[in-house]
């Protein structure tokens, strides 16, 4: 090994806690991002499945009138839906980077069933925690409840797929 390989290798061990540190920032940022895409796309979908089953009841909604809902449910809904979206997957998101760690089987199918499925349980979750009441009014039935999922499937696929190229260099 010559005098200047030696003298990176040691600067790479120096820096171990530095680039852990980095790393593991990196993939908060990353975590943080997927809870946020995730939410819109949670509450949007929410938002046109209650628009869709008011007008089952004769509402008639125009397009702005569903936009203007639909922007007004992200900035409301979805800052306290963003919270327990985010929560729900740090649990499944370290969970799933545990079992492909120690399964090396599909990453991005791991990644997006651990979205879809935490998005699942803190639904009924949620649903125990407040006296048996559906807060997410346009996940109260299974429609609704499955395209929260799908929303949450997404949200796992947009992980793995914004973390793969980091994972694999780590």
């Amino acid at each position: 090994m010559s005098e200047d390989q030696a003298r990176n290798h040691e600067g790479r061990q120096d820096n171990k806690p530095l680039n852990w540190i980095l790393r593991t920032l990196k993939y908060a940022g990353l975590w943080i991002i997927t809870a946020l895409v995730t939410t819109l796309l949670a509450v949007s979908l929410q938002t046109q499945n209650v628009i869709s089953r008011l007008g089952d009841i004769g509402a008639d909604i125009g397009f702005l009138e569903r936009l203007s809902m639909t922007f007004y449910d992200i900035l409301h809904l979805g800052s306290v839906y963003g919270i327990f979206i985010a929560l729900a997957f740090l649990i499944a998101f370290l969970a799933a980077a545990l079992l492909h760690h120690f399964t090396q089987f599909g990453r991005s199918i791991i990644f997006g069933v651990a979205g879809g499925m935490a998005i699942l349980v803190m639904l009924f979750s949620i649903k125990q925690v407040f006296f048996d009441i559906h807060i997410i009014a346009g996940a109260r039935d299974s429609v609704g409840i499955s395209l929260q999922v799908i929303a949450g499937i997404f949200g796992g696929l947009f992980f793995a797929r914004v973390t793969r190229k980091r994972y694999k260099d780590a």
